[in-house]
C-alpha cells in the first residue's frame, strides 16, 4: 500500500475531523510528500487517526494564531487571530509539519522549549517552501530571518537533518565546528 493510501485510511478512521478538513489535510500532505518524499510519514499516519483540531478562545492564547500540542495530538486555532487575514493553507501546513516532525515529546528540534525560536523559524521556512503564503500576515517572519542568518554559517541542510531527526545536537555540533560556542 502506498503511503498516501495509508494517509487516506488514517484520515478515514478519524471521527473527530470533518470531511472538508480531512480533504484539506490530505491535499497538503500530498504537497509535502511530492516536495519532501524522503521524509517518513509512518508516525504521521498513526497521529492522523486521533488528531483533533480545536478552536481556542481569544483570551487563552492572545496573539497566537495556531499551535500543535504533540502530547495531546491537538492542533489549536485561535479564530480571533485567524480572522485577521492569515493564509489558512499556510497556517494549516505549518501545523501539519509540526505533526509530521513530532516524536510525541516535541516537534522538530524544540527540546524542552529551549529552541523554540529556531524551531518556529525553520517550520515557517518549510511552510513557505511547501505552499507559500498568500497573505501579508506572516506567522514567524522574525524567527525565519534568524534561521536564515544562522544557516549562512551552518548551511540549511543541517537544520533539515536536525529537524526531521529530532536531534538538536546535529545543529549544535555544526555551530561548534563553525567556531560558535557558549563562552
Amino acid at each position: 500500500m502506498d503511503i498516501m493510501d495509508n494517509v487516506r485510511v488514517s484520515l478515514e478512521q478519524n471521527l473527530e475531523l470533518s470531511q472538508a478538513v480531512k480533504g484539506n489535510i490530505y491535499e497538503l500532505t500530498m504537497i509535502f510528500r511530492e516536495k519532501l518524499p524522503e521524509i517518513s510519514l509512518d508516525n504521521y499516519c498513526k497521529k492522523l487517526e486521533t488528531l483533533k483540531i480545536i478552536k481556542l478562545s481569544k483570551f487563552i492564547k492572545p496573539g497566537i494564531v495556531s499551535m500543535y500540542d504533540c502530547r495531546k495530538n491537538i492542533i489549536y486555532f485561535n479564530t480571533s487571530e485567524v480572522e485577521k487575514g492569515y493564509d489558512m493553507k499556510h497556517v494549516l501546513m505549518f501545523e501539519l509539519i509540526n505533526v509530521i516532525s513530532s516524536n510525541d515529546e516535541y516537534s522538530g528540534f524544540n527540546v524542552d522549549d529551549k529552541y523554540r525560536v529556531l524551531n518556529l523559524g525553520y517550520t515557517e521556512i518549510l511552510a513557505n517552501f511547501l505552499v507559500g503564503n498568500d497573505s501579508e500576515m506572516a506567522l514567524y517572519s522574525h524567527e525565519a530571518a534568524t534561521v536564515n542568518m544562522m544557516s549562512i554559517l551552518t548551511g540549511i541542510d543541517v537544520f533539515y537533518q536536525a529537524y526531521f531527526k529530532n536531534n538538536i545536537e546535529l545543529l549544535a555540533e555544526k555551530m561548534v565546528e563553525m567556531g560558535v560556542n557558549n563562552g
